[in-house]
């Protein structure tokens, strides 16, 4: 039997080679979104912290889970797979930024959409600058053949943790100076409101609740999809398609609404902070004026588990329940004739 001969891969022929690395690239559809997991430090120059309102973002220690790891081996490979990556990854340059990842002893970066991908933080330290007065910024290098400069990320997640409904403080202000990720969750939302900003949008990702469509959705949101699982944007006031009633099933979104409740009421001491604050010298809604409640937390936004959906819950439907108050309206009835009456 001849002994079998086996070419080192770069002896192989230019097309085969290329039509390698176009095999093993992983496609993304044209509405591709993202989940990445990142960490954030203000931009500093030397030891003291800048006046920029600035944050730099980079992969999170670790991470194993983000979307931009789909074709991490192809990125690093060579110039030749990186070559394929971008012509059939769909990168964009109009769209397309860089993000940083260390990993193996080397660094890298990979490109990511930072109008449209949602980068989830996990940070260490949890720093965010000082200066609440301006707007902050938290920023990637633009991808480009010809260089980079700093663009905006326009989507900002955290993970929900059941932990953030325990020991909270009782005041907005104590919640802001932990080094936390809902006290980092809290100085976002307090520099939005001082800055009438409405970037970054916020999210809140929940990944182990349990949830349901609207009634008058009739299929799911295009998901967000880190390296492999998928996220639906979704509200936690729900109601269930088959009885009409607000659930909360495996109780997360209960602790998640609670939260978001509790962050509202405490955020109500703030709102004298902004700098066009004026207060109204009546709130009397019959006189045709009334002061609009104040909620820190309003447009915090919320992606879920895909696979956590709960198509129809086992309670009763309208039909039914109306059934069954009829039957409890004659047994009434009939005791009452029992009784005399």
């Amino acid at each position: 039997m001849a002994a079998s001969s086996f070419d080192p891969f770069p002896r192989l022929p230019t097309e085969l080679r290329l039509q390698i690395w176009i095999t093993a690239c992983v496609s993304y559809p044209s509405d591709d979104r993202g989940v990445h997991y990142i960490d954030v430090e203000p931009i500093s120059t030397g030891s003291m912290l800048s006046s920029s309102p600035k944050l730099t973002a980079r992969l999170a220690d670790g991470d194993k889970n983000s979307a931009c790891l789909r074709n991490g081996g192809l990125w690093t490979a060579c110039k030749e797979s990186r070559d394929v990556m971008i012509q059939y990854s769909r990168v964009d340059a109009l769209d397309c930024a860089r993000i940083s990842i260390c990993g193996n002893g080397e660094g890298w970066s990979s490109p990511v959409n930072p109008t449209r991908d949602i980068f989830c933080v996990k940070s260490k330290a949890w720093k965010t600058p000082d200066d609440y007065g301006q707007e902050w910024q938290i920023l990637l290098p633009y991808f480009s053949p010809n260089g980079s400069y700093p663009t905006d990320i326009k989507n900002v997640a955290l993970e929900f943790d059941e932990s953030w409904n325990q020991d909270l403080p009782k005041s907005y202000y104590d919640l802001m100076s932990e080094a936390s990720a809902r006290g980092f969750l809290s100085r976002l939302l307090y520099n939005r409101f001082l800055n009438d900003s409405d970037t970054p949008d916020i999210w809140v990702i929940v990944k182990n609740g349990q949830w349901t469509l609207e009634p008058g959705l009739a299929c799911t949101p295009n998901p967000y999809r880190d390296h492999d699982k998928d996220y639906v944007p979704a509200w936690p006031y729900f109601s269930c398609r088959h009885c009409r009633r607000t659930h909360d099933f495996d109780g997360v979104f209960k602790n998640v609404k609670k939260f978001i409740h509790t962050l509202d009421d405490l955020g109500e001491a703030c709102k004298e902070d902004h700098p066009d604050y004026k207060e109204r010298e009546y709130d009397d809604m019959w006189f045709g004026s009334w002061e609009e409640a104040f909620d820190i937390a309003t447009d915090v936004q919320f992606l879920a588990h895909r696979d956590m959906l709960i198509d129809l819950c086992t309670g009763p439907g309208p039909e039914e329940e109306e059934e069954e108050e009829e039957e409890e309206e004659e047994e009434e009835e009939d005791d009452d004739i029992d009784m005399g009456l």
